[in-house]
Parts: C-alpha cells; sequence; structure tokens
C-alpha cells in the first residue's frame, strides 16, 4: 500500500499536469479562434482591394513556394474566364459571397469571395497553415508552464513533506515509549487536523491504563483470595499424612476432596470474571436472539441435583415463554447460573428458589428469588463488589458471583436490583433488560 506522503504527491502532481493540459488546450483553442478572426479579416481586405488595381493583363507574381502561408487571390469576369492569380496552383471558382471552406488539391481551404462589378474575386487560405500557426502560438504559451512543473514538484515535495512532520513527531513520541509508560500525549500544539488523533490515542491510552489497573488489582485480590484455600489444602493433606487410622484418613481426604472443589469452583470464578472484565464475551457464542426461557431450562436441569440434594425446590415461571433479548446466549447462561447458584447456596433446606421472566414496564426481567436470609439494604450496595461476602455468607462462596452477573448485565445493557423477596422474606435479584432489547 502506497503512503500518505506518495498519495499526495502523485495527487497533486498529476492534478497540476492535468491543469497545465487543460490550460494549453484551452489556450489552442482561444489562439486558432483569435488566428481565425485574424485571418478572416486579412481574406476580407485582400479581396476587397484587388478590383481597384486589378488590370486585365495581370500576371501571377507568386512561383507558389510559399502556398501554405499566403493569400491566394483568384478574379473571374462575367464569361468565367480566370483574369487574375496571385499563385500557380488555382482553385475551383466558389461563385458565393462571404466566407466558407472547401476542400481542394487534398486540402481544405477557407474561402471569401466578393462581387465587384462584373467581376467575382475570392482570396483563400489554407486551414491547415492555420492551425499550424496556432499550435505554435499555444506551445510557445505553454512551454514556461511546462518548464515549471520540475520546479512546482520540487516545491510541492517540500510542502508535504514539512506536512506530514507532525504525524512522524507522534510516531516518534508513541514509538520511544515503554510497554508501562500510558501517559496521556500533549494535546495542545499540533495542527487541528491531527488533534482529533491525538485525543483519540489518549483516550486509548487512558483505556489501556484502566485496564491495567483493574489487571492489577484483581491479580492482588485473587492472589489474596487463593492463598487461604491453598494453606487450607496443604493443612488437610498434612492432617491426612498423620491420620493414625484409616477412617480418619479417609475423612480427612473426603474433607480434602471438598477443599478442592470449592478452590475447583473459585478458580472457574476467577477465570469467567477475568473474560467479562476484559470486555469480550465470557463464552465464544456470536451475538443473537436469545429465548430467555430457554436459558432458564438449561439453568435448571444444571443446577437441580444441587439443590435436590440440598432439599431446596428449586422453580421456573415463565409468565413470558417468549420473551427474548439480544444478547450471547453462553453468557445470559453463565449469568442466570450464578444467581441460582448463590440463592440455593444461601438457602436452608425446605426453602425455596424460583427463577421467573416476566416483562416490567415494557421491558425483559429475568429474576431469582429465594427464601434465605436476604442481604440487609445498607449491604446491598456492596455485595458486587469481587470477593465480597456478606454478613449472612458461609465460608463456602467464592464472593465473586454478584460481581460475575454486574458484569456480563453491564455488558448487554441490562440493570441488575436487589429486591425483598415474595412475602417480604428472603430475596430477590432482578435483571432488567433495555425495553428495546426485547422481543
Amino acid at each position: 500500500m502506497r503512503t500518505i506522503r506518495a498519495q499526495l504527491l502523485a495527487g497533486l502532481l498529476g492534478a497540476m499536469l492535468a491543469c497545465a493540459l487543460v490550460a494549453g488546450a484551452a489556450a489552442y483553442f482561444k489562439v486558432r479562434r483569435e488566428a481565425n478572426e485574424v485571418f478572416d479579416a486579412q481574406l476580407q481586405q485582400a479581396a476587397r482591394m484587388l478590383p481597384t488595381h486589378l488590370q486585365r493583363d495581370a500576371t501571377p507574381p507568386l512561383d507558389g513556394s510559399e502556398l501554405d502561408e499566403e493569400i491566394v487571390v483568384q478574379a473571374w469576369d462575367v464569361q468565367g474566364r480566370q483574369i487574375y492569380a496571385s499563385h500557380p496552383v488555382t482553385l475551383p471558382r466558389a461563385d458565393l459571397p462571404g466566407f466558407h471552406d472547401l476542400q481542394a488539391h487534398g486540402s481544405e481551404w477557407r474561402i471569401y469571395g466578393v462581387l465587384a462589378g462584373d467581376r467575382y474575386v475570392q482570396a483563400a487560405q489554407s486551414v491547415v497553415f492555420r492551425r499550424k500557426l496556432a499550435a505554435s502560438l499555444s506551445l510557445g504559451a505553454l512551454l514556461p508552464i511546462l518548464a515549471l512543473v520540475p520546479v512546482l514538484g520540487l516545491l510541492i515535495h517540500l510542502v508535504v513533506r514539512r506536512s506530514l512532520r507532525p504525524v512522524e513527531e507522534i510516531a516518534r513520541a508513541v514509538g520511544s515509549r515503554s510497554a508501562n509508560t500510558l501517559a496521556p500525549l500533549d494535546a495542545h500544539g499540533w495542527p487541528p487536523e491531527l488533534v482529533p488523533v491525538v485525543e483519540a490515542l489518549n483516550a486509548l491510552l487512558a483505556r489501556l491504563q484502566q485496564s491495567m489497573d483493574t489487571q492489577r488489582a484483581f491479580v492482588a485480590d485473587a492472589a489474596h483470595e487463593l492463598r487461604t484455600p491453598l494453606t487450607a489444602l496443604k493443612l488437610q493433606l498434612q492432617l491426612a499424612l498423620r491420620a493414625d487410622s484409616e477412617d480418619k484418613q479417609k475423612l480427612a481426604l473426603a474433607k480434602l476432596g471438598e477443599r478442592l472443589d470449592r478452590t475447583t469452583h473459585l478458580v472457574a470464578q476467577l477465570l469467567t470474571l477475568a473474560r467479562s472484565e476484559d470486555g469480550a464475551p465470557a463464552t465464544q457464542a456470536p451475538l443473537a436472539d436469545v429465548r430467555l426461557r430457554d436459558v432458564a431450562v438449561q439453568v435448571v436441569r444444571e443446577l437441580l441435583p444441587m439443590a435436590e440434594a440440598k432439599d431446596v425446590d428449586l422453580g421456573l415461571d415463565a409468565s413470558a415463554p417468549e420473551c427474548r433479548v439480544r444478547g450471547v446466549d453462553g453468557d445470559l447462561f453463565i449469568l442466570l447460573r450464578n444467581l441460582a447458584d448463590n440463592a440455593i447456596r444461601y438457602t436452608s433446606p425446605g426453602g425455596r428458589v424460583d427463577l421467573r421472566i416476566e416483562w416490567r414496564n415494557g421491558a425483559p426481567m429475568l429474576g431469582v428469588s429465594d427464601t434465605g436470609p436476604g442481604i440487609a439494604p445498607a449491604e446491598r450496595d456492596n455485595v458486587f463488589r469481587r470477593f465480597h461476602r456478606g454478613a449472612a455468607s458461609d465460608a463456602h462462596g467464592s464472593g465473586l458471583g454478584l460481581a460475575i452477573v454486574q458484569s456480563i448485565a453491564a455488558r448487554h445493557g441490562a440493570t441488575v436490583l436487589l429486591e425483598d423477596g415474595p412475602a417480604g422474606r428472603g430475596l430477590t435479584v432482578a435483571v432488567v433488560f433495555p425495553a428495546q432489547n426485547g422481543a
């Protein structure tokens, strides 16, 4: 691909040459028109002056060697006899007064005829001679312009190079930075055309800085959260190794397996959150019209064994079965699974968890209600922070579920609301999508 400099030079030089050619063509036609007017006046003058000086015994004064550059004058009497010719090569008699053109001797001629008493006089001139003279005059006017083309080309090259220098300065300013230097560029002093570019670069650098800060905070939080379960795993393994009986060893290994499951769940949640906070879909599925009932059915099927094992009644209330949203199917599944998983974990045996799909003020809504301990209103603003565990939480939660829900919901333009559960008991988490997103 050609550089901008090459494109500018080619475009400007091409435009300049095109203008020179147009100017040359215009000059040629203008000169030819003006020359024709002058030559026509000469033909008139020659034809009208001849009768006053004409003698019947006149002989041709020219030998014809300058045929193309001369005015050929001829005269005939009333009987049609040629009584005068200024050139040895004669032209046919036109017998028409005024200006007209004719073909003779393989060339085109411009004729002016006039009746003078009993004589007919015509003056003629070669059209080829006229065109050659016009071309010569036009070329003389065009040559200075063509001579300036190399000089103008050099000047254009210097101007383009100087004009593109700020772009090179921006490239050097960005290229000289290290990977950790994300400070914004100085937006002052640049040409107005480059200010949007500098501002866009600064916006990109700000987003990169924010992303790096988020990653650093995430890594620090994740390292802190993983330290405790890994330490617990190590201690549980030591207990199993030191067990003095087979029963104690089996019990220690069983607890070790439970801790491994919780740690695996924590790592999976960390990976999901990392992908969702990176701005990319947590899954690789494309955007599509997703029917929320299908997502809810998949979540119920996956979590039903977990609910039954804890003696929790898991149900689905789809009062709007055809409610659809524009989104990523896999991400919406992760969102709803996290909500339902949290509800089951914090609901006591014999309790109830309901998944609901309905319209709320014309907008599609996906909700999960439980009969668990709920979340105090004063604490609800904090539960979306990573690794936050509420006062009612047990040691089994990762503190990432609602952070993942919030991240995925925000990417779908949805709002997450925490409300009191049915009859004021438990908690309801409502995810309300934009009204225009529903179908």
